[in-house]
């Protein structure tokens, strides 16, 4: 859907600016009437009289059977598709990313953004005993045949073990992923040069 959204957008962009430009072309061919611009007179600065004998002309090979019908034809069925995938692009809502902490029928739903629960995951490991780094967390929703689980890869001193780290950083998660009701996974690794040591 993000793909859609982003072509919907480039597409857009590109007909304002056609839009702008034959703004342009018809303000210049108004201004002819008082100032005569000759030659730089939009027309003729696009040769629109050869244009036209050329359009004729292929509008004149679309009606007669043959490869050239064809292919207007096959154009004729993507320039449908294109534009069904730009209303479609357009049109359709996005889609929120929401961890669900609370549903209730009467009181409605309670839920948080994967955002601010991946900054509030990284400072809850952080503030572990042993851990000099915490990389940026990832969430992964629940969905109706999965549970949710919360990934995070934390760097512990060289004077602490790899297990109780782990431990440590499990139970400071614990305050989001219970209420959450999401699976932490906590990967440990070594503290490279330059990180704090605690």
């Amino acid at each position: 859907m993000l793909v859609l959204r982003a072509i919907a957008r480039l597409v857009g962009m590109v007909l304002v600016v056609v839009l702008a430009l034959v703004g342009l072309g018809l303000a210049l061919y108004c201004v002819d009437a008082s100032i005569r611009l000759g030659s730089a007179r939009p027309d003729r600065l696009l040769d629109l009289p050869a244009v036209r004998s050329d359009v004729g002309t292929f509008l004149d090979r679309i009606t007669a059977p043959g490869p050239t019908a064809a292919l207007a034809l096959l154009c004729g069925v993507v320039a449908m598709l294109v534009g069904i995938v730009l209303i479609v692009g357009v049109l359709v809502p996005r889609r929120q990313r929401l961890v669900l902490l609370e549903r209730n029928a009467e009181e409605g739903t309670l839920a948080a953004r994967p955002a601010p629960l991946r900054d509030m995951a990284r400072a809850l490991a952080a503030s572990a005993e042993g851990t000099t780094a915490v990389s940026r967390p990832r969430v992964r929703r629940s969905g109706r045949l999965r549970s949710g689980r919360l990934s995070v890869t934390a760097s512990r001193s060289r004077n602490h073990d790899s297990r109780e780290v782990q431990h440590a950083v499990d139970e400071q998660l614990r305050p989001l992923t219970e209420p959450f009701k999401v699976r932490s996974r906590v990967h440990i690794r070594s503290a490279g040069q330059g990180e704090r040591v605690q």
